[in-house]
């Protein structure tokens, strides 16, 4: 007779003369909201993940509080890691952080972190549903005996002080790297120059004269861009019933001078780049968040009440290009990179930027900004760029990073993107002028159009 996981651990718990407790939560959003739900402390919620090093399976066990440090991964293990994202032992609900760590109940070994045993107590995943068992951090250990230690963690004391600040002489030592970073972004030896393209878009953009016949005559300059624009006009997504005979027509009759104009310029600025298609900042998932992002800002925009609307175009732009600053680190920095989507794949929960200080001394935002600057984009742009992850910010162009990081905490919950929170901030709301309602039938929209997005994200990656 097979026995669920839960019933297993309870009698291993029990066979082993364990006390234990088991935690409940009324949360089913994830497991570590279930976790905050039932005010379990992160430093001792046990994470888990399933890896492949050299052929062979292994479940990881670190606290839900720390970075796994998969530089020091690698010193334990061998470079040879991957994470395995499809193994679904003991995980409910497609919750792939829900495995119960008991190295008894495993066909593989288990590698567990020495700084969880160090704990007073550990709560790990029963197996069931949205509940915990509680033991002392001893019998966590007692426990898996036949596990395997290690250190591969980095807790948030650590994370979190480098980079940050300027007085301590370790962080001095450090800020050489986002001096180095900065210095190559300027140089225009290592950076491509503004492209061509888009230097005519700017040209247009200010030029209060141009209309559509000036902007095709631009877009037909790069055979790819203008077949990209009469693609997005015939698609589904913009209904138009009509024949798209030519760029002119997809520009004024379809799309609108306005978004044109910013789509060119963003695809002419991406294409110069050269990104890795790899893990989850890769060049298709960085188009994917992109498109997104553009067109759920738009949506957002028709929500607004009470207010002045802000520029249609600037804020379809702002949602393309406000993650552009992971362009340039793949392109200026590939192994580094490389870095940044591993340990990005292996610590979904910790904010990418963290990630990039803690690696780099510096973070896409930063990085974006500093390229924005040196290529006099719009101020708008600039802020969003820089601001988009950043609540409190409230400069003369907060609305523009305000409506990206809104429609982020949006596209989270249909797991796109790389924002680290789902909250939708009331006073970000207010400023912007939508409520919160609004935000969600947004949202309802740009999934219903997934397919027609889908495909001009593909585009942007051809």
């Amino acid at each position: 007779m097979n026995m669920s996981i839960p019933e297993i651990t309870n009698i291993i718990l029990t066979d082993s003369n364990i006390a234990h407790e088991i935690i409940t939560s009324d949360s089913h959003e994830s497991f570590l909201a279930a976790a905050a739900d039932s005010q379990i402390p992160l430093q001792q919620l046990v994470r888990t993940l399933v890896i492949k090093s050299h052929g062979r399976l292994m479940m990881l066990a670190i606290r839900a509080s720390d970075l796994l440090d998969f530089s020091e991964l690698t010193n334990v293990l061998g470079e040879e890691i991957a994470l395995q994202h499809n193994y679904h032992r003991g995980v409910t609900d497609g919750d792939a952080n829900r495995r119960t760590p008991i190295a008894s109940m495993l066909e593989f070994d288990l590698v567990i972190d020495e700084a969880l045993v160090n704990e007073p107590y550990v709560f790990f995943d029963s197996g069931l549903n949205w509940s915990f068992v509680k033991v002392t951090g001893s019998d966590f250990a007692k426990l898996n005996s036949k596990a395997k230690y290690s250190h591969f963690s980095c807790p948030p004391e650590q994370l979190y002080s480098v980079g940050h600040n300027d007085n301590d002489e370790e962080n001095r030592l450090l800020s050489f790297t986002p001096k180095r970073i900065h210095q190559r972004v300027e140089e225009t030896l290592d950076l491509p120059a503004m492209p061509t393209i888009a230097q005519e878009v700017m040209r247009l953009r200010v030029d209060h004269n141009a209309g559509a016949a000036d902007l095709a005559a631009v877009v037909e300059q790069d055979p790819s861009l203008a077949a990209q624009v009469v693609s997005w006009a015939s698609s589904p997504y913009y209904g138009y019933q009509g024949k798209i005979d030519s760029i002119h027509t997809a520009i004024s009759r379809v799309l609108g001078f306005d978004l044109v104009l910013n789509l060119a310029l963003g695809i002419s600025v991406g294409k110069v780049f050269n990104v890795t298609n790899d893990g989850p900042l890769g060049i298709k998932s960085y188009w994917r968040q992109s498109v997104y992002c553009a067109t759920l800002c738009e949506k957002l925009c028709s929500f607004i009440r009470g207010k002045t609307r802000p520029s249609r175009g600037l804020v379809y732009l702002s949602g393309l290009l406000h993650n552009f600053g992971q362009l340039i680190l793949g392109h200026l920095f590939p192994p580094q990179f490389y870095l940044i989507n591993r340990y990005v794949e292996m610590n979904p929960h910790i904010p990418l930027a963290d990630i990039e200080r803690y690696l780099l001394g510096t973070t896409h935002l930063e990085v974006g900004e500093w390229l924005m600057q040196s290529w006099n984009m719009p101020q708008e742009l600039i802020s969003a760029v820089r601001w988009h992850h950043h609540e409190e910010f409230s400069g003369n162009e907060a609305l523009y990073s305000n409506l990206v990081l809104v429609a982020n905490r949006l596209l989270k919950r249909i797991d796109i993107g790389d924002a680290s929170q789902l909250i939708l901030p009331e006073p970000v709301l207010q400023t912007i002028g939508i409520e919160e309602d609004d935000a969600f039938k947004a949202l309802d929209l740009i999934v219903a159009d997934e397919a027609e997005l889908n495909a001009i994200a593909q585009q942007m990656v051809a």
